[in-house]
């Protein structure tokens, strides 16, 4: 149906949840997976700091990879590593680049101005991408 998808991953319950509903489509439709997960660098003087190494980042995606693996997903992964302000126009560049026809993000589920201030990944993705953009809100209850 869409060929390949493209889900933003940062390890928490919102976008577990995502992965969920991202291996529930692909399961029915065969389309292909593709795991993005952006490592935030600091710019400071002279030097950068990144949030998390490269391994802990390859590791998150790897758990994610496997997971869509065993509900018999095609899925392989990407970590990149991004300014803070670039994380969401990041995975619109790797879906572009894929030729992906959705790109699926999980949010906390906070209020569009809230997002706003915070800087919501999902919030910047709807806001700059051409393709269409599932966003799964986090699961409650």
């Amino acid at each position: 149906m869409f060929g390949t998808i493209v889900v933003g991953v940062d390890g928490s319950g919102h976008a577990d949840h995502a992965v969920q509903t991202v291996a529930r489509i692909a399961a029915d439709t065969k389309d292909r997976v593709v795991v993005f997960h952006g490592v935030v660098v600091i710019p400071a003087k002279g030097t950068t700091y990144v949030t998390e190494s490269r391994d802990d980042a390859q590791q998150l995606v790897d758990r994610y990879v496997a997971q869509l693996t065993s509900a018999g997903v095609s899925a392989t992964g990407e970590v990149h590593r991004e300014l803070a302000v670039g994380i969401g126009g990041a995975l619109v560049d790797v879906a572009i680049s894929h030729q992906a026809a959705l790109i699926v993000v999980g949010t906390r589920g906070r209020s569009n101005v809230a997002s706003m201030l915070l800087g919501s990944v999902a919030h910047e993705v709807v806001h700059k991408s051409p393709l269409p953009v599932l966003v799964v809100p986090e699961k409650t209850g």
